[in-house]
Protein backbone atom coordinates (compact mmCIF):
# COMPACT_ATOMS: atom_id res chain seq x y z
CA UNK A 1 0.00 0.00 0.00
CA UNK A 2 1.27 3.60 -0.73
CA UNK A 3 3.12 4.87 1.91
CA UNK A 4 1.69 8.69 1.19
CA UNK A 5 0.06 10.45 3.11
CA UNK A 6 -3.84 11.30 2.62
CA UNK A 7 -2.66 15.20 1.87
CA UNK A 8 -0.34 13.95 -0.57
CA UNK A 9 -3.12 11.50 -1.97
CA UNK A 10 -5.42 14.62 -2.49
CA UNK A 11 -3.18 17.02 -4.07
CA UNK A 12 -2.37 14.27 -6.69
CA UNK A 13 -5.83 13.67 -7.60
CA UNK A 14 -6.32 17.04 -7.29
CA UNK A 15 -9.23 17.36 -4.89
CA UNK A 16 -7.67 20.17 -3.11
CA UNK A 17 -5.20 23.19 -3.77
CA UNK A 18 -1.60 23.58 -2.18
CA UNK A 19 -2.96 26.50 -0.54
CA UNK A 20 -6.01 24.45 1.28
CA UNK A 21 -3.68 21.71 2.15
CA UNK A 22 -1.61 24.09 3.87
CA UNK A 23 -4.70 25.86 5.24
CA UNK A 24 -5.52 22.20 6.57
CA UNK A 25 -2.09 21.40 8.34
CA UNK A 26 -2.35 24.85 9.86
CA UNK A 27 -5.55 23.81 11.62
CA UNK A 28 -5.03 20.57 12.68
CA UNK A 29 -2.25 21.93 14.29
CA UNK A 30 -4.58 23.40 16.56
CA UNK A 31 -7.64 21.40 17.10
CA UNK A 32 -5.73 18.28 16.75
CA UNK A 33 -8.02 16.73 14.49
CA UNK A 34 -7.36 14.33 11.70
CA UNK A 35 -6.02 16.37 8.47
CA UNK A 36 -9.53 14.41 6.52
CA UNK A 37 -12.14 15.91 9.18
CA UNK A 38 -10.12 19.30 9.24
CA UNK A 39 -10.32 19.32 5.08
CA UNK A 40 -14.29 18.55 5.69
CA UNK A 41 -15.32 21.29 8.31
CA UNK A 42 -13.10 23.73 6.46
CA UNK A 43 -15.07 23.25 3.36
CA UNK A 44 -12.11 22.53 0.91
CA UNK A 45 -13.69 18.28 0.10
CA UNK A 46 -16.55 16.64 1.19
CA UNK A 47 -17.00 13.42 2.79
CA UNK A 48 -17.65 11.25 -0.05
CA UNK A 49 -15.18 12.87 -2.11
CA UNK A 50 -12.30 11.78 0.27
CA UNK A 51 -13.47 8.51 0.50
CA UNK A 52 -13.66 8.60 -3.59
CA UNK A 53 -10.12 9.55 -3.76
CA UNK A 54 -9.03 7.54 -0.75
CA UNK A 55 -10.33 4.19 -3.00
CA UNK A 56 -9.10 4.78 -5.95
CA UNK A 57 -5.50 6.44 -5.10
CA UNK A 58 -5.26 2.74 -2.88
CA UNK A 59 -7.15 0.47 -5.03
CA UNK A 60 -9.74 -0.09 -2.55
CA UNK A 61 -13.32 -0.68 -2.34
CA UNK A 62 -15.91 1.75 -0.65
CA UNK A 63 -18.11 0.74 1.67
CA UNK A 64 -21.93 1.92 2.69
CA UNK A 65 -22.30 1.13 6.56
CA UNK A 66 -25.74 2.19 6.10
CA UNK A 67 -26.64 -1.07 3.48
CA UNK A 68 -24.82 -3.51 5.27
CA UNK A 69 -25.80 -5.74 7.54
CA UNK A 70 -23.13 -5.97 10.22
CA UNK A 71 -21.84 -8.85 11.53
CA UNK A 72 -21.70 -8.78 15.63
CA UNK A 73 -18.94 -11.13 16.02
CA UNK A 74 -16.71 -8.44 14.24
CA UNK A 75 -17.53 -5.96 15.98
CA UNK A 76 -17.06 -7.66 19.44
CA UNK A 77 -13.67 -7.83 17.75
CA UNK A 78 -11.99 -4.44 18.75
CA UNK A 79 -12.81 -2.49 21.60
CA UNK A 80 -15.40 0.32 21.20
CA UNK A 81 -12.21 3.14 22.30
CA UNK A 82 -9.98 1.89 19.65
CA UNK A 83 -12.61 2.26 17.07
CA UNK A 84 -13.19 5.42 18.03
CA UNK A 85 -9.45 6.44 18.21
CA UNK A 86 -8.34 5.35 14.67
CA UNK A 87 -11.69 6.28 12.90
CA UNK A 88 -12.91 2.67 11.92
CA UNK A 89 -15.54 -0.36 11.99
CA UNK A 90 -15.42 -3.96 12.22
CA UNK A 91 -18.29 -4.91 9.94
CA UNK A 92 -17.72 -8.33 8.81
CA UNK A 93 -15.80 -11.01 8.95
CA UNK A 94 -15.02 -13.10 5.52
CA UNK A 95 -13.80 -16.57 5.15
CA UNK A 96 -15.66 -17.83 7.66
CA UNK A 97 -15.61 -21.84 8.59
CA UNK A 98 -12.23 -21.55 6.43
CA UNK A 99 -8.26 -21.13 7.71
CA UNK A 100 -8.43 -17.81 5.43
CA UNK A 101 -10.81 -16.01 7.50
CA UNK A 102 -10.43 -11.73 7.25
CA UNK A 103 -11.91 -9.10 9.22
CA UNK A 104 -13.61 -6.45 6.79
CA UNK A 105 -13.14 -2.83 8.36
CA UNK A 106 -14.07 0.23 7.41
CA UNK A 107 -11.68 3.09 7.69
CA UNK A 108 -11.48 6.70 7.41
CA UNK A 109 -7.96 6.88 7.00
CA UNK A 110 -6.96 3.64 5.57
CA UNK A 111 -3.18 4.61 5.72
CA UNK A 112 -3.67 4.38 9.45
CA UNK A 113 -0.93 1.47 9.29
CA UNK A 114 -0.59 0.92 12.83
CA UNK A 115 -4.04 0.29 13.58
CA UNK A 116 -3.97 -2.32 10.62
CA UNK A 117 -1.26 -4.38 12.67
CA UNK A 118 -2.54 -4.29 16.36
CA UNK A 119 -5.70 -5.37 14.52
CA UNK A 120 -3.90 -8.47 12.93
CA UNK A 121 -1.78 -8.90 15.97
CA UNK A 122 -4.78 -8.81 18.41
CA UNK A 123 -7.09 -10.82 16.91
CA UNK A 124 -4.83 -12.66 14.61
CA UNK A 125 -7.35 -12.17 11.52
CA UNK A 126 -5.85 -10.25 8.32
CA UNK A 127 -7.30 -6.92 7.87
CA UNK A 128 -9.40 -6.28 4.82
CA UNK A 129 -9.80 -2.43 4.58
CA UNK A 130 -12.64 -0.89 3.22
CA UNK A 131 -12.80 3.03 2.45
CA UNK A 132 -15.55 4.44 4.32
CA UNK A 133 -16.79 8.06 5.21
CA UNK A 134 -16.45 10.06 8.49
CA UNK A 135 -20.07 10.05 9.58
CA UNK A 136 -20.62 6.61 8.91
CA UNK A 137 -18.06 5.20 11.10
CA UNK A 138 -19.02 7.15 13.67
CA UNK A 139 -22.55 6.72 13.42
CA UNK A 140 -21.88 3.11 13.51
CA UNK A 141 -19.69 3.02 16.65
CA UNK A 142 -22.37 5.03 18.37
CA UNK A 143 -25.10 2.57 17.32
CA UNK A 144 -23.47 -0.46 17.54
CA UNK A 145 -20.96 0.37 20.42
CA UNK A 146 -22.52 2.53 22.62
CA UNK A 147 -26.28 1.71 21.75
CA UNK A 148 -27.64 4.71 20.69
CA UNK A 149 -30.64 4.51 19.16
CA UNK A 150 -30.66 4.54 15.32
CA UNK A 151 -33.19 7.99 15.91
CA UNK A 152 -30.31 9.71 17.90
CA UNK A 153 -27.67 8.59 15.37
CA UNK A 154 -29.60 10.37 12.51
CA UNK A 155 -30.06 13.34 14.02
CA UNK A 156 -26.35 14.04 14.28
CA UNK A 157 -26.27 14.60 10.51
CA UNK A 158 -23.16 14.66 8.38
CA UNK A 159 -20.06 15.94 9.12
CA UNK A 160 -19.79 19.09 7.19
CA UNK A 161 -17.59 22.51 7.78
CA UNK A 162 -19.20 25.98 7.47
CA UNK A 163 -21.14 25.55 10.80
CA UNK A 164 -22.53 22.34 10.10
CA UNK A 165 -23.19 19.74 12.35
CA UNK A 166 -20.74 17.28 13.35
CA UNK A 167 -21.48 14.20 14.24
CA UNK A 168 -21.89 13.45 18.25
CA UNK A 169 -18.34 12.15 19.77
CA UNK A 170 -19.21 8.47 21.73
CA UNK A 171 -18.35 10.22 25.59
CA UNK A 172 -20.43 9.88 28.10
CA UNK A 173 -20.83 12.69 30.74
CA UNK A 174 -22.99 13.22 33.70
CA UNK A 175 -26.56 14.80 32.85
CA UNK A 176 -29.50 15.61 35.42
CA UNK A 177 -32.50 13.88 35.49
CA UNK A 178 -31.30 10.50 34.88
CA UNK A 179 -30.14 11.31 31.39
CA UNK A 180 -27.02 10.89 29.39
CA UNK A 181 -25.10 13.12 27.22
CA UNK A 182 -23.38 12.02 24.44
CA UNK A 183 -21.54 14.61 22.45
CA UNK A 184 -23.47 17.71 22.52
CA UNK A 185 -26.96 16.25 22.99
CA UNK A 186 -29.02 15.08 25.99
CA UNK A 187 -31.04 12.20 25.62
CA UNK A 188 -33.26 9.84 27.67
CA UNK A 189 -31.70 6.13 29.29
CA UNK A 190 -35.09 4.87 28.18
CA UNK A 191 -33.80 4.54 24.52
CA UNK A 192 -30.35 3.29 25.54
CA UNK A 193 -30.17 -0.52 25.56
CA UNK A 194 -29.08 -2.22 28.81
CA UNK A 195 -25.81 -4.25 27.69
CA UNK A 196 -23.98 -4.21 31.23
CA UNK A 197 -24.52 -6.90 34.08
CA UNK A 198 -26.06 -5.85 37.32
CA UNK A 199 -22.48 -4.66 39.00
CA UNK A 200 -21.37 -2.88 36.01
CA UNK A 201 -18.36 -1.88 38.04
CA UNK A 202 -17.14 -5.32 39.20
CA UNK A 203 -15.24 -6.49 35.29
CA UNK A 204 -13.67 -2.94 35.14
CA UNK A 205 -12.61 -3.30 38.63
CA UNK A 206 -11.07 -6.61 37.72
CA UNK A 207 -9.56 -5.53 34.74
CA UNK A 208 -7.78 -2.45 36.48
CA UNK A 209 -6.37 -4.69 39.32
CA UNK A 210 -4.88 -7.10 36.91
CA UNK A 211 -3.99 -4.35 35.18
CA UNK A 212 -2.53 -2.34 37.64
CA UNK A 213 -0.60 -5.97 39.60
CA UNK A 214 1.38 -6.11 36.04
CA UNK A 215 2.40 -2.63 35.58
CA UNK A 216 2.21 -0.90 39.14
CA UNK A 217 0.02 2.22 39.53
CA UNK A 218 -3.48 2.95 40.23
CA UNK A 219 -5.45 4.67 37.14
CA UNK A 220 -8.11 6.67 38.30
CA UNK A 221 -10.65 6.45 34.98
CA UNK A 222 -10.76 5.45 32.06
CA UNK A 223 -8.07 7.27 30.37
CA UNK A 224 -5.91 4.88 33.31
CA UNK A 225 -7.05 1.74 32.07
CA UNK A 226 -6.80 2.65 28.64
CA UNK A 227 -3.41 3.52 29.19
CA UNK A 228 -2.91 0.35 31.23
CA UNK A 229 -4.49 -1.88 28.37
CA UNK A 230 -2.10 -0.63 25.53
CA UNK A 231 0.89 -1.12 27.54
CA UNK A 232 -0.45 -4.80 27.88
CA UNK A 233 -1.08 -4.94 23.87
CA UNK A 234 2.89 -3.27 23.43
CA UNK A 235 4.15 -5.69 25.67
CA UNK A 236 2.64 -8.76 23.80
CA UNK A 237 3.64 -7.50 20.53
CA UNK A 238 7.97 -7.39 22.32
CA UNK A 239 7.36 -10.83 23.63
CA UNK A 240 6.03 -11.69 19.71
CA UNK A 241 8.76 -10.40 18.20
CA UNK A 242 11.51 -11.48 20.73
CA UNK A 243 9.79 -15.16 20.08
CA UNK A 244 9.16 -15.42 23.92
CA UNK A 245 5.27 -16.01 23.37
CA UNK A 246 3.13 -16.62 20.08
CA UNK A 247 -0.56 -15.90 19.86
CA UNK A 248 -1.53 -19.32 20.01
CA UNK A 249 0.47 -19.75 23.05
CA UNK A 250 -1.48 -16.74 24.43
CA UNK A 251 -4.71 -17.97 23.24
CA UNK A 252 -3.86 -21.52 24.12
CA UNK A 253 -3.07 -20.23 27.77
CA UNK A 254 -6.56 -18.18 27.96
CA UNK A 255 -8.53 -21.08 26.50
CA UNK A 256 -9.52 -19.45 23.30
CA UNK A 257 -7.27 -21.45 21.15
CA UNK A 258 -9.22 -21.72 17.47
Amino acid sequence: MSRKRIGELLLDRGAITREQLAAGLTAQQRTRQRLGVTLIQAGSITEVQLAQVLAQSLGLATVDLTQVQVDWSAVHMLRARFCEKHELFPFAIDGKGTTKKRVMVAMSDPLDESARKEIEFTTGLEVSPYVSTHSQIRAAVLRYYHKVSEAHVKQAGPLVGGGGSVVLEPVEEAAPSGEVLVGEEIISKDNLVPTVPADPGARKRTVTRDLDFLFGGRPADDDGVEKLEQKFWVLLQLLAKKNIVSREEFLKALGEEE
